[in-house]
């Protein structure tokens, strides 16, 4: 049984091993290739943020997950948009942090990870962001076989024909109306 207690998240350093993550499906190669050859380049030159899940209690610091965020926008179409404010009217594009990777050692799906990320993610911005800087939205470019798992969390699919379609369909979560409350400074 794995105890989600005995392992913890932190910024991804140059001497994990990023080796041993296993994904499963040729589909999460991507994933997989990003952190071995690009997640601490990103991190270290400013670009995204990759924040790996290790086990407290092994070392080395083996990789049983990562998320990586960067900043973003999001367009929405009409039916989509706040409207709280006619502030919101002045602008196309609103203000966004990506979750650009997410990733589960198959070994530990089905134990909440998955959430837990979103969950620490959401957290992140709301305590470290949106006190600083305007942020209204997550956005992330949902693999089709995780929509539904973005979905349980919150996220809406944006409202368009070609992204009905999309290989990777843009999804968001509002973190302004989470719960239906205004998020305070905290």
């Amino acid at each position: 049984m794995v105890d989600i207690e005995d392992f913890t998240l932190c910024q991804i350093q140059f001497n994990d091993d990023t080796t041993k993550l296993s994904l499963g499906d040729a589909a999460h190669t991507p994933l997989k290739r990003f952190l071995k050859k690009s997640a601490f380049d990103f991190h270290q030159y400013e670009i995204a943020k990759t924040y790996v899940l290790v086990n407290q209690n092994s070392s080395p610091s083996r990789i049983w997950g990562y998320i990586t965020l960067m900043n973003s926008e999001v367009v929405l179409n009409e039916g989509q948009r706040p409207q709280e404010t006619s502030a919101t009217s002045r602008y196309e594009a609103f203000p966004a942090v990506k979750i650009a990777r997410l990733a589960v050692d198959k070994a530990l799906r089905g134990n909440g990870f998955g959430t837990m990320f979103l969950d620490w993610c959401m957290n992140h911005v709301k305590l470290a962001i949106m006190p600083y800087v305007g942020c209204r939205f997550l956005v992330v470019d949902a693999k089709r076989d995780s929509v539904a798992f973005y979905q349980k969390s919150g996220f809406i699919l944006l409202n368009t024909d070609s992204n009905a379609t999309d290989e990777h369909p843009l999804m968001f979560f509002d973190l302004y109306r989470e719960n239906g409350l205004p998020v305070g400074i905290v």
